[in-house]
């Protein structure tokens, strides 16, 4: 009985850390923290506030969430981090202002939600010694429509550089993919990652042939410095 008391109260703090986190989510992303009469209560105002601020790192610089500065479609949001899991957390899931989402994993898009068309899911497999891989991409279309394709990839990177993001100013790596497309499309995307770590603080890619460009650069990193230190890959 005293073990199942544990448990019991274990599960309930659990629940309880979630609720609040759910709650401060709910808040931040302006579905909730109304008082009676329409108003925000003091501390729905105190988190709904920053995303008033005139730009987007105004709202990073006063939240104290992971988040992402993307543009998409012409589009600016702030994206905060609302959950986190798969091997070493390397699936993140963001939330904007008007609920669409995206879901990156390794720090690249996995798939999306609520725009005009939707990423259903996009790897890449296959790489080699000379940075050469492939890339799959499933996307549904504004009328509806999936459709799928691969692309051949050619990776090359220069020596780091500062780059300026919304919450500081660091040294990466500029990387470009050159993909060949089965259908004879050809497209470039561009990442800047960690020199050490390989983490990516930022990309420009266009996710499919002929789809949107989608931006994206770190506000406020989800990870730890132990994190990077563990899980950083061998080699140059």
């Amino acid at each position: 009985m005293r073990c199942r008391r544990q448990r019991e109260q274990h599960q309930g703090r659990r629940k309880a850390a979630l609720a609040r986190r759910s709650l401060a989510l709910t808040l931040i992303l302006g579905l909730g923290g109304c008082v009676q009469g329409g108003g925000l209560s003091p501390m729905g105002e105190s988190l709904v506030t920053p995303w008033r601020a005139s730009d987007t790192a105004a709202r990073a610089e006063a939240l104290p969430y992971a988040s992402l500065a993307m543009t998409s479609e012409g589009n600016d949001a702030l994206m905060v981090m609302a959950h986190r899991n798969g091997d070493n957390g390397r699936d993140t899931y963001w939330q904007a202002g008007d609920r669409a989402t995206l879901h990156l994993r390794d720090g690249l898009p996995m798939t999306s939600a609520g725009f005009d068309a939707t990423l259903l899911g996009q790897w890449r497999e296959g790489t080699d010694a000379a940075g050469r891989y492939r890339l799959h991409a499933h996307w549904r279309d504004d009328d509806g429509a999936e459709h799928r394709a691969t692309a051949s990839v050619a990776l090359e990177c220069d020596a780091p550089g500062p780059v300026a993001l919304p919450l500081t100013t660091l040294s990466l790596e500029p990387c470009t993919e050159r993909l060949n497309w089965q259908t004879g499309e050809q497209t470039v995307n561009r990442l800047w990652r960690d020199p050490t770590s390989r983490r990516i603080w930022a990309g420009d890619i266009t996710a499919w042939p002929d789809g949107q460009r989608l931006r994206w650069q770190v506000a406020r990193p989800w990870w730890s410095d132990a994190e990077d230190i563990a899980t950083a890959p061998p080699g140059p």
